[in-house]
């Protein structure tokens, strides 16, 4: 099951009445590419809010046992100072490791999303507390749900939006491996006039 839903789910828990204030924004995918050496295929998540948070980078580890599972990078946040994650701090540091890893991979090939659908496996229809009162309530909707077409399918994968339906924006062939990068949009981000959220996807044979 895909854990990024999870993260966003408890990371916009944690914002107060107070914090309303900063700017909202989407959120989403750059597919950086495939690392042959390495066996892995390196994705970036942009946050285009107010907070001005580095992005995040993730990889997928294609010679691993479970070559589908999203892996949260960490090393290249530690402040040098101290020496703790820090998303915050200036990006001259993590720029240049990022040019770095981009300039070992292979991009991956383009394909056309019409032949990748959304098989939906449960849909459940409720309300959330309105961000600009908690007296007040939104619609609110939870799947589960797979990415396929003829040939690969992804795991199961969840998401939580507060506008109906899921929508596959993006879709790529990785270079001689049997393996599919699709990334799936949808209104996550509830706040002002709402934000989309993409999240990636792996698909296998």
């Amino acid at each position: 099951m895909n854990h990024l839903h999870t993260f966003s789910a408890a990371f916009f828990s944690l914002f107060s009445l107070s914090a309303y204030a900063t700017v909202g924004g989407p959120q989403n995918i750059e597919v950086l590419g495939f690392d042959k050496k390495d066996q892995k295929i390196y994705v970036m998540r942009h946050f285009h809010d107010g907070r001005g948070r580095l992005p995040q980078l993730y990889y997928y580890q294609l010679n691993a046992k479970s070559p589908t599972q999203l892996i949260t990078v960490k090393s290249l946040y530690i402040n040098p100072k101290t020496k703790r994650i820090d998303y915050d701090q200036d990006s001259t540091a993590f720029d240049k490791e990022i040019k770095k890893i981009k300039n070992r991979l292979t991009r991956l090939t383009p394909i056309n999303n019409n032949n990748v659908r959304i098989q939906m496996i449960t849909t459940m229809n409720g309300t959330a507390k309105a961000w600009y009162d908690p007296s007040e309530t939104i619609d609110k909707w939870k799947y589960q749900y797979r990415v396929k077409n003829s040939t690969y399918k992804s795991a199961l994968q969840t998401a939580e939006t507060y506008k109906e339906g899921l929508k596959v924006s993006q879709t790529y062939k990785v270079p001689q491996q049997p393996y599919l990068l699709s990334t799936v949009k949808y209104l996550g981000i509830p706040f002002e006039t709402g934000y989309t959220v993409e999240d990636p996807i792996l698909l296998s044979k």
